[in-house]
């Protein structure tokens, strides 16, 4: 597919020599208008969740290929005579990331939309994880939550028969 150049006074734009912030800039225009920032609950933790539904699937893959998401599904039409439409979804913390650095750029409405999800986000994974388990005197490989495995079981299993738990993870 050919696109057209842009003329703008003394400046000529085409896919070719667009940069990131023309990319980005791209996205958050199209996100403004057709986006959705929201958060999804699974086993009991919110997650963020970036989400662009659109009939036309090669502007939907050029944003999910921008954004890095996993896939774009298509959507079979609901009634007769509608369009399939196609959907790119990111979630968890590369939705959050992606929400921060365009919150910017979006209007009144989408950064509304954006603070609320983000600010019911919590993640459950370690930013910074340790190299070695955090229990004293444990040199093993870190695991899970700061633990080996060993000590991660120790906690799991205390934990799910409702004992006090002898060892406290980093999260």
């Amino acid at each position: 597919m050919s696109i057209a150049p842009v003329y703008l006074p003394n400046t000529i734009l085409s896919p070719h020599t667009c940069d990131e912030l023309c990319d980005l800039s791209w996205l958050a225009g199209l996100l403004e208008g057709e986006g959705t920032f929201s958060t999804t609950r699974t086993q009991g933790h919110n997650y963020p969740v970036l989400k662009l539904t659109m009939c036309t699937e090669d502007v939907v893959s050029k944003a999910a290929s921008l954004l890095a998401a996993p896939s774009v599904i298509r959507k079979e039409p609901e009634r007769e005579g509608w369009s399939p439409s196609y959907v790119a979804v990111l979630s968890g913390s590369d939705a959050a990331e992606w929400m921060r650095r365009l919150r910017v750029f979006m209007g009144h409405r989408r950064t509304e939309a954006i603070d609320a999800a983000l600010s019911r986000y919590h993640p459950i994974r370690l930013v910074d994880p340790p190299e070695t388990c955090v229990v004293p005197g444990c040199s093993e490989p870190h695991r899970g939550r700061g633990l080996c495995h060993k000590h991660y079981m120790m906690w799991s299993r205390d934990k799910a028969k409702g004992r006090a738990a002898r060892i406290a993870p980093l999260r």
